[in-house]
């Protein structure tokens, strides 16, 4: 081999080595340096800051719109009407039917017929025909004055001594054991209208009062 063929070898040499070094040295690199992992990085960088941007602005739009709904259902629930009274002067505790249901009392049941004109032998009368059954194992009293009638004017009036042939007299019930009888009232005005039949017990521990309504 000649002088002149070595020189041109020695070129090649060296090129050859400056360009292994180059492609070991970018082989080398953190993996975060090369192109190939820096753009896709870079691409989910900017994908994360814009998905919390709008993430906030979706949060306080949805903190702000409860206030607002609870303020615009607010005025309805204030004017919502209230529940109409059964009669005039019902109570919350009253137990109110219709005329002939079965309303329950503490441990009696009891009833009271529709409202119909009585005997005016004496003077106009409005009669109903009642039931007291005892259900409790303690023996319970009745009596006619435990009976009232609201009229349509809004007076109550309290039972009279006429008016029936079977009129409801005063006693005791036993355990089980059951009273019937008429209760009348005077009705010298010749209301006509609602009426409410109330029964309240004079001498009873029973803290509800029954009642039924009427027409006639």
């Amino acid at each position: 081999m000649t002088e002149n063929q070595t020189i041109p070898d020695a070129k090649r040499d060296g090129k050859a080595q400056a360009a292994a070094d180059k492609a070991y040295r970018k082989a080398s690199r953190p993996w975060f340096k090369k192109k190939r992992f820096l753009l896709p990085l870079i691409l989910l960088v900017i994908i994360i800051i814009t998905s919390v941007s709008n993430g906030g602005k979706k949060d306080s739009s949805a903190a702000i719109s409860p206030s607002t709904d609870a303020s615009a259902a607010a005025p309805a629930a204030a004017s919502a009407p209230p529940a109409a009274a059964a009669f005039p002067g019902a109570k919350d505790s009253d137990v109110v039917g219709k005329a002939g249901a079965a309303l329950k009392i503490g441990d009696a049941t009891v009833t009271s017929g529709p409202i119909a004109k009585g005997d005016a032998t004496f003077g106009k009368t409005i009669c109903t025909a009642v039931t007291l059954s005892n259900g409790s194992k303690e023996t319970i009293s009745f009596n006619a004055f435990d009976w009232k009638l609201q009229a349509p004017s809004g007076t109550i009036l309290t039972t009279g001594f006429a008016g029936s042939k079977n009129m409801l007299s005063s006693g005791e019930i036993a355990p089980g054991g059951k009273t019937s009888g008429d209760v009348c009232f005077d009705n010298k005005n010749a209301e006509a209208g609602k009426f409410v039949v109330l029964y309240e017990p004079v001498f009873s521990f029973f803290s509800d009062r029954a009642a039924w309504t009427n027409s006639l």
